[in-house]
This record gives structure tokens, sequence and C-alpha cells, in this order.
């Protein structure tokens, strides 16, 4: 289907069948932002797991440090 015959169909729609549409169209958009943010998470999980396949291992005070260190006192 073609934007306009989107278009066409839309027109034709009943009231109820508009709200219908247009509330399906919100759910679309939520869920494809969704997967959009699922898909970048992703990426930088991947990012971070093979970067971790390349750098020793660090002891968990060393790691909390290194947190702490960030933040102004």
């Amino acid at each position: 289907m073609n934007i306009t015959e989107l278009k066409t169909a839309v027109t034709e729609l009943s009231q109820n069948e508009l709200a219908e549409f247009l509330e399906w169209l919100e759910e679309f958009k939520e869920t494809l932002a969704d997967r959009q943010w699922i898909d970048t998470v992703r990426v930088k999980i991947d990012a971070a797991v093979a970067m971790s396949e390349h750098t020793p291992p660090i002891d968990g005070e060393t790691f909390i440090a290194g947190i702490l260190e960030r933040f102004p006192k």
C-alpha cells in the first residue's frame, strides 16, 4: 500500500474506525521506538562485551573506586 492508497483508506473510515486507527498508529510508533532503543542498547552491550574480551578483569574495589572518582565531592 502506498501513501496515496493509505490517505484514501483513512478518509473513508468512520469516526470510530479512525479513532481505532489512530490508537493503533500511536501504539505502533511506541513499539517502533522501543525496538530502536533495544537495538541501540544491544549494540552498546555487544561493544562492551567485545571490549571486555581484550581487557584484563578488575576487582570490585577498583571498579567501585573508579566510579566514585567520577562524582564530585
